[in-house]
């Protein structure tokens, strides 16, 4: 008989690479990982794994069970679903992990608003850049993921992996008080900043993705001078007048100090897509409806302190 245990090992083993590496997702030893695929492929009556080298690799029968695991597997999240639903009222363990502008943009109330409404629930938080959290979903590790869309996150099109989008969030040009675009106010094309210097998010961060794609789009590479993934300290550098920025919305200053400009980016905004990452045949709703309410507040809340005008932000909608 197939035990969907040893369905999820070879998973772990084809998403990792090595027993080992299998052996540390699943927080089992080495030979355990082993002893489990050796059932597994005594049940099955097909070699899963050939000897490459020191390591091994998964054969054409291991493909084609994958293909059936994952599908299982799915069927078990539906299940824990709908028991779930069924004990509506007692006690629920989730962990829900985020990059940090997410969680303190509007995760942490939707979380806390989810408690209070079900008391007898333990919601875990964690911080995690999204290639991060993706890679502990699939390992079974978190329940829920909000992260960010972009390029550079190849697990978002892993198909165990349903996505629900929340928040379209516009990005603004930073600019230091005295640069003549600051003094002219009003919206900011991106290719106006072409002879800037830049502080940009580090390269692999989807940050630095998507302005390196809205600045491909305006026709030119921008010239960094400075990296920082924080955006306070990108901020307190156009402060000190080291050059220019781009940040999304929950990330910029709530009163601008008078050392610097926050102007919106036209015509082609650039904008941040977040979204909450599920296995696919998870459900979670309570929690889903408080993050779209909660992203939907914190926009509203940054759009009436920034302004909406042309000397403040542009406006931003969150996914229903």
């Amino acid at each position: 008989m197939i035990e969907p245990r040893h369905l999820r090992t070879l998973r772990a083993l084809a998403d990792h690479g090595t027993v080992n590496a299998a052996a540390a997702a699943l927080h089992l030893t080495p030979s355990a990982v082993s002893q489990q695929l050796t059932a597994l492929a005594r049940a099955t009556g097909c070699e899963l794994l050939e000897r490459r080298g020191r390591g091994v690799i998964l054969t054409k029968p291991a493909q084609i069970l994958l293909d059936h695991a994952d599908a299982i597997l799915e069927r078990y999240e539906r299940a824990d679903a709908d028991l779930r639903d069924f004990r509506d009222g007692s006690a629920t363990v989730l962990h829900v992990i985020g990059f940090s502008t997410a969680i303190a943009g509007f995760a942490a109330a939707a979380v806390a608003a989810v408690s209070r409404e079900h008391p007898g629930w333990r919601i875990q938080v964690e911080e995690a850049e999204s290639e991060e959290a993706l890679a502990l979903l699939l390992d079974r590790e978190v329940d829920l993921a909000v992260v960010m869309i972009a390029p550079n996150r190849p697990l978002l099109a892993d198909r165990r992996i349903e996505l629900v989008p929340l928040l379209a969030e516009p990005y603004s040009a930073v600019l230091p008080a005295d640069h003549p675009l600051a003094r002219r106010g009003g919206p900011v094309d991106l290719a106006e900043l072409s002879g800037d210097s830049w502080i940009q998010s580090r390269r692999w961060t989807s940050c630095h993705a998507v302005i390196e794609g809205a600045c491909a789009a305006a026709g030119f590479q921008p010239r960094i001078g400075h990296y920082s993934t924080d955006f306070p300290a990108s901020v307190a550098l156009v402060a000190a007048g080291l050059g220019v920025t781009a940040i999304p919305q929950l990330g910029l200053p709530r009163i601008p100090p008078d050392t610097i400009k926050i102007l919106p980016i036209r015509p082609d905004t650039p904008r941040r897509h977040i979204s909450a990452a599920v296995r696919r045949g998870a459900q979670y709703p309570e929690l889903l409806d408080a993050l779209r309410t909660a992203a939907r507040a914190a926009i509203e809340a940054e759009q009436d302190c920034q302004g909406t005008d042309d000397q403040g932000t542009v406006t931003a909608a969150a996914a229903r």
